[in-house]
C-alpha cells in the first residue's frame, strides 16, 4: 500500500494532482481544501494517499495531512458512502466543517454535498463520530465544546490568510479564536485583521 509520495507538483485539475516521483507521474484525485494547500507546480511537496481497489481497476486518492485522510477512510466506512462521496464532503464541508458536524450530529450539513440524501446524512451523522473516535480523530478541539460550522465571513477570512501565504489550518484556528473572542457577527475584514495581528504574533 502506497503511504505517501514525495516528489514535484506537476499539474492537474479541478480534483486531481499529478505528483512526479523518479520520472513517475502519479495522479492522485484530492478534495478542493487539499488542491488549495498544495504549492504551485514545480515546487516539491509530500502527499498522503489512499489506493482505493474497485472492480475493474484502481484509483489514487491524496490528502495534505493525516486528519483529512482520516477522516476519508472513516466516512467510506459508513455503509453506502464511496470514496467520491467522501471526496465531495471534504470539499464541501472542509475538515473543520466536517469536524464541527459530527460534533453536533448536524445531519443537515452532510445533505449538503451532491448525492448524499437525508437518510445517509443520517446514517453519516450517526456513524462518522464513532469511527472517528476510533482513530483518535478530535472533533471538538476548542476546549470541549463542539464546535460550529463556519459562517461566510470566517471562510472567507481563511481563504484570505491561507492565500497569504499562512497554512490553511492555522489560519481557520486563528480565525475561530478571534470569532469566539471578538464574537460572531464580525465581518470578514475585522476577523482578518484581527486574526493576522494573532499570526504575525506567533511567528
Amino acid at each position: 500500500m502506497i503511504d505517501h509520495l514525495r516528489g514535484r507538483l506537476a499539474g492537474g485539475g479541478k480534483d486531481f494532482v499529478v505528483l512526479e516521483c523518479a520520472g513517475i507521474g502519479f495522479r492522485a484525485r484530492v478534495s478542493d481544501a487539499t488542491r488549495k494547500d498544495l504549492p504551485p507546480d514545480g515546487d516539491s511537496c509530500i502527499l498522503r494517499t489512499h489506493l482505493h481497489f474497485r472492480e475493474g481497476g484502481a484509483d489514487l486518492y491524496g490528502f495534505s495531512t493525516d486528519t483529512e485522510r482520516e477522516i476519508f477512510l472513516a466516512t467510506i466506512g459508513v455503509s453506502g458512502v464511496g470514496p467520491k462521496s467522501a471526496m465531495a464532503m471534504l470539499s464541501v464541508l472542509g475538515v473543520p466543517g466536517v469536524l464541527a458536524a459530527c460534533a453536533r450530529e448536524d445531519t443537515a450539513a452532510f445533505t449538503r454535498v451532491p448525492g448524499v440524501g437525508k437518510k445517509l446524512a443520517q446514517r453519516i451523522a450517526l456513524e462518522l463520530p464513532d469511527r472517528l473516535k476510533k482513530v483518535s480523530v478530535d472533533f471538538a478541539p476548542l476546549g470541549g465544546e463542539p464546535a460550529e460550522l463556519p459562517t461566510a465571513p470566517e471562510a472567507q477570512a481563511s481563504e484570505a490568510l491561507a492565500a497569504l501565504g499562512f497554512p490553511r489550518a492555522q489560519a481557520q484556528l486563528a480565525v475561530a479564536t478571534v470569532r469566539r473572542e471578538k464574537g460572531a457577527d464580525l465581518p470578514a475584514d475585522l476577523l482578518i485583521r484581527e486574526s493576522l495581528r494573532r499570526l504575525s504574533e506567533g511567528r
